[in-house]
């Protein structure tokens, strides 16, 4: 079975983890250990003393997470037929927004401006790496299972032309008084990453699917903040030289990958930038899902618990009538390597 994330450890990226060239950022960019630490970052400097910040409520649960860590309330946007922010669902009087760019699908961040004209605006970009930095904060995520797949890594980039580089020593401060990885946390860290790589082996990723707990993850656990690993900084500075390249593969991937869809259902497709994953509106998920599992691919409902997730953060149901409907009928297809 191929398995929907990209979770891969190989021996020419364990070498590059230890003797590789580590990654320099440049001016405006801070590396993290995740996006969400950059969003706790942007949200602590902006807004000190807390306030309203819209979060897309068809996403992953820790944005609205990390939203409340930096002492925020948040407010849940719905999202259109094609994924994108519902801009006339945002309130107006927000004092930020989360612009989460689902699975590389670019929102109209200058339309959402307009309508909350004071707010500041964090552009989630943890599927959208290749999408430019937009509005006055960026976030990007390196994770295994995002793309690019290197490990547990993100950055936070602040926009030096924006109305907010006045709160960059706010963020400088934070930045450097994040911990950095101790050489005993990169050797555990090491191991996490080659144990996550081997479960999702294609030989053994049958016994850890059998294994894996259904239960919902802890939605309101803290937010751990750090600088990125050394490790990790290696082995995005090995990666970046081909990131165009590898762009490009998923991209055809994509098509290939539509073209096998279309013929076993009429169902509508969408793409993202990157082509991160090939998303699928079908009026029967589970049926598609069987279809693909016989061509050897796992295929899975992303964030279906994402309205669960979010009443435990205040939201009421039917607040987003369009994100409840989708996510009963969107299959994500993974795009990382030919079906």
């Amino acid at each position: 079975m191929k398995p929907r994330l990209d979770i891969q450890f190989p021996l020419r990226r364990q070498i590059q983890f230890w003797f590789g060239t580590q990654y320099e950022p440049q001016k405006g960019e801070y590396l993290l250990n995740h996006a969400r630490t950059g969003i706790v970052m942007a949200l602590r400097a902006a807004l000190p003393k807390g306030g309203r910040v819209g979060v897309v409520v068809y996403n992953c649960h820790t944005v609205a997470n990390a939203v409340v860590n930096a002492g925020c309330e948040p407010f849940f946007v719905d999202v259109t037929e094609d994924l994108r922010i519902d801009v006339a669902s945002i309130l107006a009087d927000l004092e930020a927004i989360v612009v989460t760019n689902l699975f590389g699908i670019r929102n109209d961040v200058e339309a959402i401006r307009k309508r909350c004209p004071g707010a500041i605006i964090i552009v989630d970009n943890a599927h959208g790496y290749g999408l430019p930095a937009e509005g006055d904060f960026t976030v990007y995520s390196i994770n295994q299972g995002k793309f690019p797949a290197l490990g547990p890594g993100g950055m936070l980039v602040i926009n030096l032309q924006s109305a907010i580089i006045n709160l960059k020593p706010q963020i400088d401060s934070m930045y450097e008084s994040l911990p950095s990885y101790s050489l005993f946390e990169q050797l555990k860290l090491f191991a996490s990453m080659l144990m996550k790589a081997f479960a999702y082996s294609r030989c053994m990723y049958w016994l850890t699917m059998k294994l894996k707990k259904s239960a919902n993850p802890d939605v309101h656990e803290t937010v751990s903040m750090k600088r990125m690993a050394p490790g990790v900084r290696r082995l995005y500075q090995a990666w970046l030289p081909n990131a165009d390249n590898e762009i490009t593969a998923q991209r055809a991937n994509a098509k290939q990958i539509c073209n096998i869809q279309s013929k076993i259902s009429n169902s509508q497709y969408m793409i993202g930038s990157n082509a991160f994953m090939a998303i699928v509106r079908t009026e029967d998920p589970e049926e598609l899902k069987k279809e693909f599992a016989k061509r050897g691919v796992e295929t899975e409902t992303h964030f279906k618990h994402c309205i669960g997730w979010a009443k435990q953060f205040g939201y009421v149901e039917g607040s987003c009538p369009n994100a409840e409907s989708l996510v009963k009928h969107l299959l994500m297809i993974p795009t990382y390597c030919n079906i």
